[in-house]
């Protein structure tokens, strides 16, 4: 069984089953409570592999737009480093790296350059917190 429709079963069992024997108000409430975060904890574990997909495929097209946008560029070091760890690593530090090695290359890069840069990252990073707020909801 799926962690998630397990979750699910015992919400279920909580509200159809438990909830009503309980005497007490306060104890009854807090079990309905519990069955609605039940409920809500296996809503997020069912959109996590949607959610892990999505992401994936917004940081492959990010990376993709960083090559286009950075092609032929000369870039500092660093800022060239955060790029390359942003694109192996693929988690939220490397990802915050980035954005910070792009602020601090502000004025090597140009304000439009940087501008077009920080809009790529930013785009993805938009789209994901969306998508993790529509489940937050």
């Amino acid at each position: 069984m799926r962690r998630d429709e397990l979750l699910t079963r015992i919400a279920t069992t909580l509200r159809n089953d438990v909830a009503h024997e309980v005497g007490d108000d306060y104890a009854k409430t807090q079990t309905y409570m519990a069955t609605v975060i039940l409920n809500k904890l296996a809503a997020e574990l069912r959109a996590e592999q949607t959610l892990r997909a999505a992401r994936e495929a917004d940081e492959q097209t990010m990376h993709e737009a960083l090559a286009m946008a950075t092609e032929g560029l000369t870039l500092p070091t660093a800022l060239e480093q955060a790029i390359v760890d942003a694109r192996q690593g693929r988690d939220d530090t490397s990802q915050s790296r980035l954005v910070e090695q792009l602020y601090a290359h502000r004025d090597a890069l140009g304000e439009a350059r940087f501008t077009e840069l920080l809009g790529v990252v930013r785009k993805q990073l938009k789209a994901r917190l969306e998508r993790e707020l529509e489940v937050a909801r």
